[in-house]
Parts: structure tokens; sequence; C-alpha cells
């Protein structure tokens, strides 16, 4: 089954991501390189990726046909996307496993089957 695991985090953990990053420029999954490299290991990796920074966000959104472009994050949102990944595991409590496991990394871990595997976690 594949999840995606969205990884959520605030102005100060995306300044200290920057900053991990310049320093162990490396290390291309930042704090959850030795994790990631277990996953590709394993072959239950399939993607990740890090977002830009927030401020380069923009919502579109149709408004009577007319598509309307909203500049940055919502200000009164503490918390925002800042990377996912997508694992193919043999079941779901894998997946609790791995998100629990990519939370120490990043923080509050949202995660969710997709649905070409039916949508259901079992």
């Amino acid at each position: 089954m594949k999840y995606v695991m969205l990884a959520y985090g605030t102005q100060a953990d995306w300044d200290q991501g920057v900053d991990y990053q310049r320093e162990h420029p490396e290390e291309e999954f930042g704090p959850a390189q030795a994790f990631a490299q277990e996953l590709i290991e394993s072959g239950e990796f399939v993607y990740a990726g890090g977002l830009a920074d927030p401020s380069h966000t923009q919502t579109v959104e149709l408004r009577e046909g007319v598509p309307v472009v909203t500049d940055g994050p919502y200000l009164e949102a503490k918390e925002f996307l800042v990377s996912f990944g997508i694992v193919d595991v043999a079941g779901h409590d894998r997946a609790v496993e791995i998100a629990a496991l990519m939370s120490q990394a990043f923080g509050r871990v949202e995660l969710r089957p997709l649905d070409d595997d039916g949508g259901a976690a079992g």
C-alpha cells in the first residue's frame, strides 16, 4: 500500500531546517537522511520532497469563473506544509511506524493512504 506523509512545521522549524541544510549540504534529506536511507534500502521509499520557502506560496481559486491568486500562506496559520514523502509498505501498521520515525525529524506528520491503492487503511 502506498501512503503519503505530510510534514508540517512553524516558521521557527523552517528557519532551523534551512540552517541545518546550510551546515550539512551533503545530506539530501536533511535531518531525516539516515531514516530516508533506511527506507531506500528496504525498498519502501517512493519519493520525498521539501517545499520552497512558504513566502513563495500562492493560493488559486475560481470565483465566478475567474481565477483569483492570493500570495503567501494564510497569516493566521501557525503551521504550514513543509515537506512530503510517499512510501510503499506492506500495511497500515508499517506506515504508522514510518510516520512516527518521520515525526522525530519533522514534528507533526499527517498520514494518508493514496487512493490508487483503494484508499483503505487496513
